[in-house]
């Protein structure tokens, strides 16, 4: 005999206990709880959204279980997710029902991670086993599996980008400022920027794509405009250990813009050239470098934040 609900009931109630099954991952009595709740109140608040999302879940992890998860299931799950970001429009808030099932569902895979043996520092497809734990918003597990991860990978820029999205969530934002820098001057583009933890950064980000139309030189200058704008500490080499090292970084660059690469190297190029010219004293010791002729060709890669970073000189001067 099927229940009768009264008219007159609390039509709140329904609808709770269909999102709390949602959260709870039990997706089909979220769509049936959902289903009497608009026949009854089809006045009431629009469910399509809530109902979609347990469509997905039904169909991707129909009779599967949390129990036993190998590797090789860890990264089936996290694809199904980075396949349910793209299909719901990640980012969305924190607050939303879909970032509450994120920390639900992301939470059960990092659960899994803490009671299984001992993981390689990433999962079969090359996902850094501490990005599970940081999407469940638990960043003190993630700085620890993200450092192993970079100590076996340590030219992953977007590890370090996650290692500052972990240390910013966890309130250590001078600690996640020197992850972020060491991820976007390298290789910008590997950082996972929709994730950005740091609000001075994410709004710089922000405020830099609407200039450039969306442009990706937007990201490709971040470094130098975040290092202008005091959010990134200034780089400064230490011993000549370093300098050897930053200039062939800065010559391996030169040469692969001399032969035809493009314009999309001008960024990491411009932020290289104003590390040595913020220390202009250790050029003294080198000689494949001219300070004049770096600041020229600074110049006339971008005159304005030339302009900035010689006023920043003078400042310190």
């Amino acid at each position: 005999m099927t229940e009768q609900l009264s008219l007159f009931g609390d039509e709140n109630t329904l609808f709770n206990l269909g999102i709390q099954r949602l959260l709870e991952m039990d997706f089909g009595g979220c769509l049936e709880t959902l289903e009497r709740y608009w026949k009854l109140f089809p006045w009431g608040q629009n469910v399509r959204q809530e109902t979609a999302m347990a469509e997905f879940w039904l169909t991707k992890l129909r009779g599967a279980t949390w129990a036993e998860i190998d590797p090789v299931e860890a990264e089936r799950r996290y694809r199904f997710w980075s396949e349910f970001e793209e299909v719901f429009g990640f980012p969305w808030p924190e607050e939303s029902i879909e970032g509450q099932f994120q920390v639900r569902y992301l939470g059960r895979l990092a659960d899994w991670l803490a009671t299984s043996p001992k993981q390689a520092p990433r999962l079969p497809g090359g996902t850094p086993l501490g990005l599970i734990p940081l999407l469940a918003g638990r960043p003190g597990p993630a700085i620890a599996l993200l450092q192993a991860f970079i100590a076996v990978e340590p030219e992953d820029a977007r590890a370090y980008g996650y290692l500052g999205d972990a240390y910013a969530t966890r309130g250590d934002l001078r600690t996640a400022r020197i992850c972020y820098r060491e991820a976007f001057v390298p290789e910008p583009g590997a950082v996972d920027v929709r994730r950005l933890c740091d609000p001075g950064l994410r709004e710089m980000l922000s405020e830099a794509l609407g200039n450039d139309d969306g442009e990706p030189s937007a990201i490709e200058w971040l470094p130098v405009r975040a290092q202008l704008s005091g959010i990134f500490e200034r780089w400064v080499l230490r011993n000549m250990e370093e300098v050897k090292q930053w200039l062939q970084r800065y010559l391996d660059l030169e040469k692969e813009y001399r032969r035809g690469a493009g314009e999309t190297l001008v960024p990491r190029l411009f932020y290289h050239a104003m590390v040595f010219s913020d220390n202009a004293s250790m050029l003294r010791f080198i000689k494949q470098v001219d300070l004049a002729e770096l600041r020229r060709m600074m110049k006339r890669w971008n005159p304005a934040l030339f302009a900035r970073h010689m006023r920043e000189v003078e400042r310190r001067t």
